[in-house]
C-alpha cells in the first residue's frame, strides 16, 4: 500500500510541476519579468526559508560549521539552476507549455542522471548502467530531432494561416534553442545537492528532523542562489522594457494571487514527491517514482497546452508528430532512472 501512494504523491507533484507556468498566461497587462519576479521571490526566498527555520534547529550553526567551501559551491551551482529557470520560463514562453516544458524537462532528467556520474570513483559507474544510459540518451536526441520537426511545421503552418494572433512571435529555432539551454543548465540543482551533502548530514545527525524535512536545510541557499540570478534578470528586463511601473497598474491585483500560485504549484509538487520518496517508494524512489515525477510533468503540460489551445490551426501531422516525440522522451526518461539499477549499491 506504501508504494501505491508513494507513486500517486509523485504522480501529483509531477502534475503540479507541469502546470506552474499556467497561471503566467492569464496575467492582463504585466510582462514577463513581472509574474516571473513574483514567482521567484515567494518560490526561492518565501517558502525555503519559513521551512528551512521552522523545521531545522540551530541552523546557522550548521551553515557556519559547514563552511564557506560547501556554502559557496550550494548558492552558486544554485544560481546556475537560477539561469536554467529562466530560461525553462522563456522556453515555456516562446514554444508553449507542451512542447517547451516537454523539451526541457526530458534533457534535463537524462543530463541530471549523466551528470552525477562525473563524481564516481573508478568502478562504480558499470558497463550495463553505461549501455542503458548510453541507449536513453541517443532515444532522447532522437525524441528532441522529432519533436524539433514538429515545431518547424507549426510555425511553418502558423504562418501560413489566416490568423495573425496564432503567429509565433519568435522563431522557432530561438525557442529551441532557449529549451536546450535550460535542459542543460536546470540540472546544475544536481550539482548544488551534490556539494551540499555535509550540511544534510549534520542535520541528520541531529536525530530530531524527519527524513522529508532534511532537505529544507540544504534547499534554502541553493534556492537563494537560483533567485539571484532570475532577480538580477528581472531587474535587467525592467530597465530594458520599462516595465516595473506595471506593477502599480489598476486591475492588476490578481496577477500578484496568480504568481503565488505558481511558486505554490511549484514548490508543493518538489514537496509531494520529497515525501513520496522519503516516506512511501524510498529505495524505488530514484527508479519508478522519478521517471513517473517527470513523465507527470510532461503530459499534464501537454494538456493544458491543448486545452489552452497552443495548437490551434496547427496540421494533424505536426500534432502527432510532437506526441511522437514527446513518447521518446518519456522512454528516454525511464532507461536514464533504470540506469541506477546497474550501479554498486
Amino acid at each position: 500500500m506504501n508504494i501505491v501512494i508513494g507513486l500517486a504523491l509523485a504522480i501529483l507533484g509531477g502534475g503540479l510541476q507541469g502546470a506552474f507556468v499556467l497561471p503566467m498566461k492569464s496575467m492582463k497587462k504585466w510582462e514577463w519579468e513581472n509574474g516571473w519576479l513574483v514567482y521567484t521571490v515567494v518560490c526561492c526566498l518565501v517558502f525555503p526559508a519559513i521551512l528551512a527555520f521552522a523545521f531545522i534547529p540551530n541552523l546557522m550553526e550548521i551553515y557556519k560549521s559547514s563552511g564557506m567551501g560547501t556554502l559557496n559551491a550550494v548558492f552558486w551551482f544554485g544560481a546556475g539552476w537560477g539561469v536554467g529557470s529562466i530560461l525553462f520560463g522563456l522556453g515555456a514562453k516562446f514554444l508553449g507549455m507542451a512542447m517547451g516544458i516537454a523539451l526541457i524537462t526530458g534533457i534535463n532528467a537524462c543530463l541530471g542522471t549523466l551528470f552525477p556520474i562525473l563524481f564516481l570513483k573508478t568502478g562504480q559507474f558499470t558497463a550495463k548502467a553505461g549501455l542503458v544510459l548510453g541507449i536513453g540518451m541517443a532515444i532522447l536526441v532522437v525524441g528532441v530531432i522529432i519533436i524539433s520537426t514538429a515545431g518547424a511545421m507549426r510555425d511553418k503552418e502558423l504562418k501560413q494561416g489566416a490568423d495573425a494572433a496564432a503567429k509565433p512571435s519568435t522563431p522557432f529555432i530561438v525557442g529551441l534553442l532557449v529549451c536546450v539551454f535550460a535542459g542543460i543548465f536546470c540540472p546544475m540543482m544536481n550539482f548544488s545537492v551534490f556539494f551540499g551533502q555535509p550540511i544534510s548530514k549534520q542535520v541528520v545527525d541531529l536525530g530530531t528532523v524527519a527524513s522529508y524535512n532534511v532537505g529544507y536545510a540544504q534547499l534554502l541557499p541553493a534556492l537563494l542562489g537560483g533567485s539571484f540570478a532570475q532577480i538580477v534578470y528581472c531587474i535587467y528586463l525592467f530597465a530594458k522594457n520599462k516595465s516595473f511601473k506595471n506593477y502599480f497598474i489598476k486591475g492588476t491585483g490578481t496577477n500578484w494571487l496568480r504568481g503565488v500560485l505558481m511558486a505554490v504549484f511549484w514548490f508543493a509538487g518538489m514537496a509531494l514527491y520529497t515525501i513520496a520518496s522519503a516516506i512511501y517508494i524510498k529505495d524505488v524512489g530514484p527508479i519508478v517514482g522519478w521517471p513517473l515525477f517527470l513523465a507527470s510533468t510532461i503530459i499534464v503540460s501537454n494538456i493544458l497546452g491543448v486545452i489552452t489551445r497552443e495548437w490551434k490551426g496547427v496540421s494533424k501531422k505536426a500534432f502527432m508528430r510532437m506526441y511522437a516525440g514527446i513518447a521518446c522522451l518519456i522512454v528516454a526518461i525511464a532507461l536514464a532512472s533504470l540506469s541506477n539499477l546497474f550501479l554498486p549499491k
